[in-house]
């Protein structure tokens, strides 16, 4: 049974399931807002990898490749734990960690290029290009996903 007073604050059970239930609220929207921000440092780490190249000035490339790709990689491991608790979809949980993978073979793939392997060796690291689309990609996918679940 639920009393409400004057100011409509639920008493007994009614409130009870609303306080167990502000936690995971809170966490889909956490984790909504941090696909956000994870869609940015995605574009913000494309900008300075583009920045560190056309630019000539190799600071972007220092923070291309040391900080903002940290961010890129933890961040969903993050957001992987708050969905979990949210209640986010198992798909988009997976979506969310292969984020992550994709940061690693971003540094996999640069390895011939750190080795100075010649020929068809080298060209693998090409795809380090090709890889950030994919990691893009996922992003927007997850964006898209939390703008229809209206977290």
């Amino acid at each position: 049974m639920l009393i409400v007073s004057s100011n409509d604050v639920p008493y007994g059970l009614a409130a009870v399931e609303r306080a167990s239930d502000g936690p995971r609220r809170l966490a889909a929207q956490t984790y909504k807002v941090g696909i956000y921000v994870l869609v940015a440092s995605v574009l913000i780490q494309v900008m300075l990898a583009g920045m560190g190249i056309f630019s000539g000035d190799a600071t972007y490339l220092v923070w291309h490749a040391n900080y903002n790709s940290v961010i890129v990689f933890v961040l969903p491991l993050l957001l992987f734990g708050i969905g979990r608790y949210a209640g986010v979809d198992r798909r988009t949980l997976w979506l969310t960690v292969s984020v992550s993978g994709l940061v690693i073979l971003q540094s996999v793939l640069l390895i011939p290029y750190h080795m100075d392997a010649p020929g068809l060796l080298r060209a693998v690291a090409g795809l380090h290009a090709v890889n950030a689309l994919f990691i893009f990609g996922v992003a927007v996918q997850l964006l898209e996903r939390v703008r229809e679940r209206g977290s």
